[in-house]
């Protein structure tokens, strides 16, 4: 982009400056920063998966085992069965 400026006796000075590098500069660490987030997002999403799945969907899981086990034999809820339900999906 030309920088244009006028002198006092109408004299017209005009200068060129190359910005290829400032812009490529710029263009590679906005690619940076973007790859960059979506790296940190990629993480911050599987830990949140795997926190998820451990502290609700594993204790549900574990409810339902024993819910099953107790509709198959209602005698059963006073039994070492039903203290031991889930034990799979524990490990």
């Amino acid at each position: 982009m030309p920088s244009i400026a006028y002198s006092n006796d109408g004299s017209t000075f005009v200068a060129f400056t190359d910005q290829r590098v400032n812009s490529r500069m710029t263009a590679a660490l906005s690619i940076s920063r973007t790859i960059f987030i979506c790296i940190i997002l990629s993480i911050a999403s599987i830990m949140f998966t795997s926190d998820a799945n451990k502290l609700v969907l594993t204790p549900i899981e574990r409810m339902l085992e024993k819910v099953k086990l107790i509709a198959k034999n209602p005698l059963a809820a006073a039994s070492d069965e039903l203290e031991n339900a889930g034990v799979m999906t524990m490990l």
